[in-house]
């Protein structure tokens, strides 16, 4: 899988949330989000989304479908915004059905991160859509999967 590490600036997203145990609300998140993308302004990356995810201190899971936006962009009603913070990243790129991104994820962490000498840290990883993402269940979508490492 190809794989390279980065380290990026903190960048603020705008989307929907959802906090649960699981990551199965995730689909139909995106399903309520994408009819309202047009509210987030201005977007920074035209033609980019992305799938923020924190683990929260009580075991649940915060996910944000959102846009990048500059810090002071304007928050569309029954949004939140999520600043997600400077950070070092093993990115992965996935590819295949959206609904195969967790089995991605868990293969980085049990298998390529150790392989690589490389560790996962507590933090803010995310998914990052661009053009090569064609649609949720088409074989050919890549999405690139960033993994806080240290």
């Amino acid at each position: 899988m190809d794989h390279r590490i980065v380290s990026l600036p903190a960048f603020t997203v705008v989307g929907l949330e959802y906090i649960a145990r699981s990551p199965n609300g995730i689909g139909p998140l995106w399903e309520r989000f994408l009819p309202r993308e047009q509210e987030v302004a201005p977007n920074v990356e035209p033609g980019v989304a992305y799938g923020v995810c924190a683990a929260l201190p009580d075991g649940m899971l915060r996910y944000v479908a959102g846009l990048s936006v500059a810090d002071d962009a304007a928050l569309p009603e029954g949004m939140v915004k999520f600043q997600v913070p400077a950070q070092k990243y093993g990115v992965f790129t996935h590819r295949g059905v959206a609904r195969q991104i967790g089995e991605t994820i868990q293969t980085i962490h049990t298998r390529l991160l150790p392989k690589l000498g490389l560790r996962a840290q507590a933090g803010v990883g995310f998914e990052r859509y661009d053009e090569r993402f064609v649609a949720p269940d088409d074989p050919s979508s890549e999405t690139d999967l960033y993994i806080p490492v240290e």
